[in-house]
């Protein structure tokens, strides 16, 4: 194929799909994603990583555990690391940059090579952000909601758009609908994973979370309401980078509200003067 036959495909590519670049998702729009956060994490070894995390409210993301984690174990440095609110486009920055106050990983995670255990972790920020269009918190599911393969549902994430290609361009947010995979099926791709772990993607390949997408949200849209409203309903895990039969794992985030209740409340009661009860 000459050059300029591949540059007239291109173009006709790009015409029909809107050069779809996560793995097969498209460029978001401002303010359709607005609990969406990218964490620059820095470690104590000078190591630097980015990954996705979600606005659950003013001063608190949630993510993944494994994004607080060099090789060698715990070593986010919390001075040298910040959390970007309201981004779309990282060459254009239109958000805010926040650094970190601390930052709390399930007490029972842990990665054994082949599964991780309790991939979630909280980030607090050092001051609260104020809400706009483009930056709000999402909901945390409740029992009352049920979700199911037919659900509508979308992940979000600045990560690599194949396995070792970064996003290029603008570096704008992509967004991509997947659907929830049953639980049986998702217990076949990943025999070794926890009842708190679920799948959602395409298992005909081309589509799915990809490299340092780790610790953004997949949300789904709650049934039977009027206003379209969105719910966090898993942390990305383990990626698939759009692997054929291969869905990505997501950490449940209903399975773990009570540690991000515990969490938020014990580090709210840390911060308060010796002088001002508070009970836990």
């Amino acid at each position: 194929m000459s050059l300029q036959t591949l540059l007239c495909v291109t173009v006709l590519l790009c015409k029909f799909t809107g050069c779809l670049s996560i793995v097969g998702g498209r460029d978001a729009q401002r303010g359709a994603w607005p609990w969406m956060v990218l964490l620059e994490t820095h470690s104590e070894g000078g190591r630097y990583w980015t990954c996705g995390g979600s606005l659950v409210s003013d001063q608190w993301v949630l993510t993944s555990a494994y994004c607080l984690h060099d090789i060698s174990g715990p070593a986010v440095l919390l001075e040298r690391s910040f959390a970007r609110v309201g981004e779309l486009s990282l060459k254009e920055s239109s958000g805010r940059k926040v650094k970190l106050k601390r930052a709390v990983a399930h007490p029972d995670y842990r990665d054994d090579g082949g599964i991780i255990n309790n991939d979630i972790a909280l980030v607090q920020l050092q001051e609260a952000v104020s809400f706009s269009d483009t930056v709000q918190p999402v909901l945390l599911p409740s029992p009352r909601d049920q979700f199911s393969p037919h659900t509508e549902c979308w992940v979000t994430g600045w990560g690599q758009v194949a396995d070792g290609k970064e996003l290029g361009g603008m570096k704008t947010l992509q967004e991509l609908q997947v659907s929830l995979i049953d639980e049986a099926t998702c217990g076949q791709k990943y025999p070794n994973k926890t009842d708190s772990t679920m799948c959602a993607g395409d298992l005909r390949g081309g589509k799915g979370s990809c490299r340092d997408d780790h610790g953004g949200p997949l949300v789904c849209i709650l049934a039977g309401e009027v206003e379209r409203r969105f719910v966090l309903v898993g942390i990305v895990s383990i990626v698939n980078c759009g692997d054929v039969g291969v869905p990505t794992l997501y950490e449940d985030v209903f399975r773990h509200t009570q540690f991000i209740r515990d969490t938020i409340q014990e580090a709210e009661c840390n911060d308060l003067p010796p002088s001002e009860a508070c009970f836990l």
